[in-house]
């Protein structure tokens, strides 16, 4: 056998051997990119679009302003769970989009420094609804396929201190793409900051599935409350004049005490007003309201005015079965029984007589007979 055979054999094999552990490794999420924006660019805008040049990291919030670049179409993307990323076009590949969509070819891009507009956005937002499921959906590793699913184009931003000031996740993947536009005729460079979200938990074991559910099921479950600053009163007339715009003044410092409301209305607890990661916020107060100190004039009725049950008298001649009566000792020889009522009831039906009237019912009571007088040492 001549010695180039021996020498194609081997390279056969090494390259056999290669494509084999290419087969065994999972498709990088970089490649999937560029598969992705190829196949995006030329089913969507019929435009030939390359990623020549790949580069992907990791930054924290506060690392990304060094790494966003400037003077860029910002665009916000729109993801699951009220997530937002983030992606950059510079100006070769705004004008190069623009020029396929409005001519149909794509020229030498020249430079042209005007300010990006909302128009520009409109017209990449195609090419980025069409991009990113591509990408997802090429992407093998469960991690790569999360960082990728559910987004996109939302907005445009306004610079990029806006886009960051937007970025309200922890951690991030930025995503650098060198491409290759119209065979040759321009290239530009597009980033994508997209969050990077943890590695999906594996399957519960065996025995906690139904726990797993009655999680997902709380998850799911919406209860909505309403914040109540101050409570402020308004003539009619200076309501019904007011404009968008208006403030309302706040009386006193309320913020500390910002009254939680269920949907019915009901107080639940007193929170402080605040912010946490540029949204407002609120937070619980750790310490109870104060009770309020007992009102002294509460079950208090004025001196002299009697209360319903005053105005009530009570014939002492009439035996009422829910009340305790007395029977007079002296009345038991006699064979007749008198009914004597207590005394509070007494003190009531004599608040309206006169002393001498007053007199001679209290002898009557006694049985003393009218006009005696025990206390007359001559009887």
């Amino acid at each position: 056998m001549p010695p180039e055979a021996d020498t194609d054999s081997v390279i056969q094999r090494k390259l056999a051997v290669a494509r084999d552990e290419g087969q065994g490794a999972p498709r990088s999420i970089l490649r999937a990119m560029r598969l992705g924006l190829a196949r995006a660019a030329a089913d969507t805008l019929d435009l030939s679009m390359t990623v020549i040049g790949a580069t992907q990291c990791r930054r924290s919030q506060d690392g990304l302003q060094d790494t966003v670049p400037q003077d860029r179409l910002y665009v916000l993307l729109s993801g699951p769970d009220g997530l937002l990323g983030g992606a950059c076009f510079d100006r070769v590949c705004v004008t190069s989009v623009i020029q396929q969509q409005t001519m149909g070819t794509v020229f030498t891009v020249s430079g042209n420094e005007r300010p990006f507009t909302g128009t520009d956005a409109a017209m990449i937002a195609p090419l980025i609804d069409a991009f990113l499921p591509r990408a997802k959906d090429l992407s093998e590793a469960p991690v790569d396929r999360l960082c990728l699913d559910g987004y996109q184009f939302a907005a445009r931003a306004d610079d990029r201190r806006n886009l960051i000031l937007s970025m309200e996740y922890e951690s991030f993947r930025l995503f650098d793409l060198t491409v290759e536009i119209g065979g040759g005729v321009a290239q530009g460079q597009i980033t994508l900051i997209l969050p990077d979200q943890p590695e999906p938990k594996e399957a519960a074991p065996d025995g906690l599935g139904e726990m797993s559910g009655l999680e997902k099921s709380f998850g799911v479950m919406r209860a909505e409350l309403t914040a109540v600053i101050s409570r402020v009163q308004l003539p009619l007339a200076a309501f019904a004049g007011m404009q968008p715009g208006d403030l309302l003044p706040l009386i006193g410092d309320k913020l500390d005490k910002t009254e939680v409301l269920t949907i019915e209305g009901q107080r639940i607890a007193v929170a402080r007003l605040g912010q946490c990661r540029g949204m407002r916020a609120l937070r619980l107060n750790e310490r109870l309201p104060e009770l309020e100190p007992p009102n002294p004039d509460a079950g208090f009725s004025e001196h002299g005015t009697p209360d319903a049950t005053a105005l009530t008298l009570v014939d002492p001649d009439i035996i009422e079965h829910t009340s305790s009566v007395e029977i007079a000792a002296d009345t038991l020889d006699s064979g007749s029984a008198r009914a004597v009522p207590p005394v509070a009831e007494v003190e009531q039906n004599f608040a309206h007589l006169s002393p001498e009237q007053a007199v001679a019912e209290i002898s009557e009571l006694a049985g003393l007979p009218a006009g005696s007088d025990e206390l007359d040492p001559a009887g």
